[in-house]
């Protein structure tokens, strides 16, 4: 364990002569080597190994999600029961995305990642071979925070070892892998059971498992550290050689690698302890510069996931209620709507300005749910026109959440320096898993006290107006190179000062 968290130690490979003779001053900051290096197989290997936290995400949610009645028909779970198998993975994700902060910083990033797939491998196996329901929820709770525990630590990782002009195309691609773990599973359940009516749920979940048991390995054997890591604790001659090794599969032999140390790096290495590294991260996210950007960026998060989760909770509900038949297959073409959504968040993000994606996103979603309102309350199922405009909304509904998924987790990382990345990253993220955790109980009180599901999404249209109004706070990254200090940080401002406005 303690060579899991603390990794492999320094290399052999020293620093060319006269690297640290020429002074300081003089030498490019370790985010402008990066940027020389360029993208290529290193950035490769890191997305299939760091990456795939969302494949074994996607995998494991929807498995959890689906074995439910097999679950409660097995050992007679009440309705709240059930739905508590699934809340507490939330649970556990949040608490990981938490930890992840802090000790991504402490321990490392990589040692985040292969603790995460670590985790999600023995403990689904633990799942499986639960006595009774008070072990499987324990389990799942703690499959759920190591769920969570990789993914702050990647978003990371990728944003230090990608160059700034392809650190989107990195993060959406990446989140694709959330679709492929689900395609997975599917392929799992369609062969144990094409009905889903009498899943071995005991095999699916252990079946489920191998992915993160192939990435534990893979991860652990060839995934790299992050150079910015190491600069930050003050370890010139592991930074280098993990940018040599970059440089070698991206085939940029003539490339410089001598760079620019951190400003008293000594400051900041883990022999202060783990909470003091704790308080004085927080004391950067709190700081005069980034708490209310950190305050926008959390509100964001927890928009998007309302919108996302809260409607996967509701339009089974819902789509029965206003189709006759063919609810089913709508759900189904809804969760493929999914995926040109990734790709527009792409496109819309190297095409524009952070902040000019994120709000076209909240224009774009807010139209879709007044629009869905509107057509569900005087919808005719014998009008084409109302066939029409309901199923164009369902879908813009279902599209648009992964266009802020894609620009939100990008910007979460780049306004924060490197010390407080990885924390900063997961309060962000936190922000949206208490909307995951809270969307159905949300829907359920807003449909009990108006006696109407249309409040839900008029409330969430709401939501994304004040959202799209607030979005200003936050500091615009696109294409700026990351930075070691808070001074540095492109866009972030005293309050007061004149100079970005």
């Amino acid at each position: 364990l303690q060579y899991l968290l603390t990794g492999v130690q320094a290399s052999t490979m020293s620093a060319p002569a006269g690297a640290e003779t020429a002074p300081q001053a003089e030498k490019p900051s370790l985010a402008e080597v990066v940027e020389r290096i360029g993208f290529g197989g290193a950035q490769l290997r890191a997305a299939a190994l760091g990456g795939s936290v969302w494949l074994a995400d996607g995998s494991e949610l929807l498995l959890i999600s689906s074995v439910t009645k097999a679950v409660a028909e097995e050992w007679d779970l009440s309705a709240f029961t059930q739905g508590l198998v699934v809340t507490v993975v939330f649970c556990g994700i949040l608490l990981g995305n938490l930890s992840s902060g802090p000790g991504g910083s402490y321990f490392g990033r990589r040692q985040m990642i292969v603790a995460s797939y670590t985790g999600i491998f023995a403990f689904s196996i633990f799942c499986a071979w639960s006595a009774n329901i008070f072990q499987l929820i324990i389990w799942r709770f703690i499959v759920g925070y190591f769920i969570g525990l990789g993914q702050p630590a990647w978003l990371a990782i990728s944003a230090e070892v990608t160059p700034s002009a392809w650190r989107l195309a990195m993060g959406s691609g990446t989140q694709a892998l959330f679709v492929l773990g689900e395609i997975y599973s599917c392929f799992l359940m369609i062969t144990d059971d094409p009905t889903l009516q009498a899943l071995h749920w005991r095999w699916l979940l252990a079946l489920g498992a191998l992915p993160s048991l192939v990435m534990a390995l893979a991860s652990f054997a060839f995934l790299l550290q992050s150079p910015t890591f190491l600069a930050m604790q003050g370890r010139y001659e592991d930074a280098r050689e993990v940018l040599v090794n970059m440089r070698d599969q991206n085939g940029a032999e003539d490339i410089a690698l001598e760079f620019k140390m951190p400003s008293q790096p000594e400051s900041r290495t883990s022999s202060g302890g783990f909470f003091d590294l704790l308080g004085r991260q927080l004391k950067v996210i709190t700081g005069n510069k980034l708490f209310f950007p950190t305050v926008v960026v959390m509100y964001s998060c927890f928009m998007v996931n309302l919108a996302y989760y809260g409607c996967l909770f509701a339009f089974p509900q819902v789509l029965a209620e206003l189709m006759e038949s063919g609810a089913a297959s709508q759900l189904l073409v809804g969760a493929l709507w999914e995926l040109p959504g990734m790709v527009a968040g792409f496109a819309i993000g190297v095409a524009y300005f952070r902040k000019t994606g994120l709000k076209f996103y909240l224009t774009l979603q807010t139209s879709f749910l007044l629009l869905f309102v509107i057509a569900a309350k005087k919808y005719d199922a014998a009008s084409t026109f109302h066939n029409i405009i309901l199923y164009i909304s369902y879908y813009g509904i279902k599209l648009c959440p992964q266009i802020g998924f894609v620009l939100l987790y990008q910007v979460a990382n780049e306004i924060y320096p490197t010390e407080a990345r990885t924390t900063g990253c997961a309060m962000c993220m936190a922000g949206g898993r208490v909307a995951s955790m809270t969307s159905p109980l949300i829907y359920e009180a807003i449909v009990q006290m108006t006696g109407s599901w249309l409040w839900f999404f008029l409330i969430m249209a709401a939501g994304c107006i004040l959202n799209l109004y607030v979005l200003d706070i936050v500091p615009e990254t696109a294409n700026a190179l990351l930075s070691d200090d808070i001074e540095d940080q492109p866009g972030v401002k005293l309050h007061g000062d004149k100079a970005n406005d």
